[in-house]
């Protein structure tokens, strides 16, 4: 009687460790995915690897690539989810600048691949025209790198972009959907099929509609604030040709610090659960031998 009370005590601790070590790691686990619809979404950038922490466009001004980048991309991502595929819009600014757009995705292997995409419209982002770009992607876990051709430096420029599905909110914000027609700031938009970005934008200056919200701060200096940032991406070229910054802390370095931690951290609380498991398998096989014993 004292054994049976002894093992059914035993069970309950590892029952109890098990939940334990199942609710530690559930924030670790990935966000969910999203149920069909269109949803705006929060994005960061960074001008090295996220997961490297290295540059791989051979770029080596990395404070002024991450400015660069943030400026470049609009703050929020358009995700539309259909049919177990997910698609992606995203506005890269600064395009009088840009000669050449490629997005690469990363693939489940860690590994990146050139995109397929297509131009849904566009609109003025710091006084500058802003074309928005739609491709699929295999999870919004996933990283993406855009790679532009900046005139003034004269080569390839390559950055990271991270989303957060967890700020998703339902609607298309100041992109046109494929699935949804957009809900605000549409008539800056123009398909990319039927004109070409410049005119596009053109028509877009001579109606009377409001601009988006992002640009209403800057709409009053578009070309003051347009060479401004061409200067700067020249400035980034003379640079690096000057230093090269070792050793130095940035936060893309650590985000990836982070990252690692925290995948260290669900190795060692998955070890410890199989440890609790197993310890109580060992004592209960023991118990059960010695009460046999008797």
């Amino acid at each position: 009687m004292r054994t049976t009370a002894t093992l059914t005590k035993l069970c309950k601790m590892v029952f109890t460790g098990v939940l334990a070590v199942a609710l530690a790691t559930a924030g670790f686990l990935p966000v969910s995915a999203l149920s069909d619809g269109a949803y705006v979404v929060n994005r960061t950038t960074s001008y090295t690897n996220p997961e490297t922490g290295q540059t791989v466009d051979g770029g080596t001004n990395i404070a002024l690539g991450d400015s660069m980048a943030d400026s470049i991309v609009e703050d929020q991502v358009l995700v539309e989810q259909t049919g177990g595929k997910t698609y992606v819009t995203i506005g890269l600014g600064l395009m009088s600048s840009i000669s050449n757009v490629r997005i690469q995705v990363q693939s489940a292997d860690g590994s990146y691949r050139d995109a397929a995409i297509t131009q849904t419209g566009s609109c003025t982002r710091i006084g500058d025209t802003c074309n928005h770009y739609r491709f699929e992607v295999e999870s919004l876990d996933r990283l993406i790198s855009p790679i532009i051709y900046v005139d003034p430096m004269g080569r390839d420029v390559q950055f990271f972009v991270q989303l957060d599905p967890s700020s998703a909110q339902a609607g298309t914000g100041n992109f046109v959907s494929e699935m949804i027609g957009a809900q605000t700031t549409t008539q800056t938009q123009q398909p990319a099929a039927s004109e070409p970005a410049q005119t596009t934008t053109a028509s877009s200056a001579s109606e009377p509609a409001d601009p988006p919200e992002e640009t209403s701060s800057t709409a009053s200096q578009p070309e003051e604030t347009s060479q401004a940032e061409s200067a700067l991406w020249e400035t980034e070229s003379e640079l690096e040709e000057t230093s090269a910054p070792s050793g130095a802390v940035t936060s893309s370095g650590l985000s990836a610090a982070a990252s690692s931690a925290g995948s260290g951290m669900i190795a060692v609380i998955v070890i410890i659960a199989v440890v609790i498991v197993a310890g109580g398998v060992v004592l209960t096989v023991i118990l059960v031998r010695k009460k046999k014993g008797k």
